[in-house]
């Protein structure tokens, strides 16, 4: 019971803290990329529609949705953190997340290199228990809801139920407590993760014509990639990258040829960016 006091106290806390900076990350991520890419530049965008958008009142419900599961997941993110910070500390007597300040202790190469193995280890973890939440036995009670997005808007990116929230953060103390990690480098890959998730779900191919065909690019996934996953409910589960859908089979088949139809009238967007 004093665990159970003490946990919570040390939640409540910190609540007001955590919420300001998940929020922020939040609004700056999804709430940036929505202001670009449906806002701004709407117009110079148009030719880059992957889809058809829905109807405006259907557009809104979603949305709203969207920001009322997005709110549920920040606070679930909180409590999550909190609890694994105060169970480690009762546990371990001080906290075990490898988080340092001086640049120095490590340098900064390191610095760098640790944003880039927080990125390609984030885009494993990401692809296995991606394909989790889509197995029938666990896909109601994980990952239906972000689902009920089909034709995403960049809110989707954190319209999650609460059990998906937390398979999302585990991954964050496994990381730190392998991984030691400068936290100007957390701060930096956290929003690199927002907002690289709110493009996945713009609905517009934002990555030039040839992209996709790449050898080299072609590894970096697209907004077409992801919106390929959200229109057929299965496939192209990488988030990041291609490499384990390409290794493991699950790319879409038709992945290149969307892109390519989704970037025909990359002409036209020259055009339209010069007259803004």
């Amino acid at each position: 019971m004093d665990f159970i006091i003490g946990a919570l106290d040390y939640f409540v806390t910190n609540l007001a803290e955590g919420m300001r900076i998940e929020g922020m990350r939040y609004l700056i991520g999804a709430g940036g990329t929505f202001f670009i890419t449906w806002i701004l530049l709407r117009g110079a965008l148009a030719n880059r529609r992957i889809r058809k958008a829905l109807p405006a009142k259907l557009r809104n419900k979603q949305i709203g949705r969207e920001l009322r599961n997005s709110s549920i997941t920040i606070l679930v993110f909180v409590f999550a953190y909190s609890l694994t910070e105060y169970t480690l500390q009762s546990i371990f007597g001080q906290s075990v997340f490898r988080i340092y300040t001086d640049v120095a202790e490590y340098g900064w190469v390191y610095l760098v290199f640790s944003v880039v193995l927080w990125t390609v280890g984030l885009d494993t973890y990401f692809y296995w228990t991606h394909r989790f939440m889509h197995h029938k036995r666990f896909y109601k009670f994980f990952h239906m809801a972000h689902h009920r997005s089909h034709n995403p808007t960049p809110f989707t990116a954190y319209s999650f139920a609460p059990p998906e929230a937390i398979l999302v953060y585990l991954f964050v103390p496994i990381f730190f407590t392998i991984v030691p990690m400068h936290d100007v480098a957390f701060v930096s890959a956290m929003l690199i993760q927002i907002i690289r998730n709110a493009m996945a779900h713009c609905g517009y191919e934002l990555f030039p014509r040839g992209w996709a065909q790449h050898p080299i690019l072609g590894i970096f996934s697209t907004v077409t990639h992801h919106d390929l996953h959200h229109e057929k409910g299965n496939g192209n589960y990488g988030f990041y990258f291609t490499f384990w859908d390409r290794v493991m089979g699950t790319e879409h088949a038709d992945y290149i040829e969307r892109f390519a139809r989704a970037t025909e009238n990359s002409s036209k967007l020259k055009t339209a960016f010069e007259r803004i």
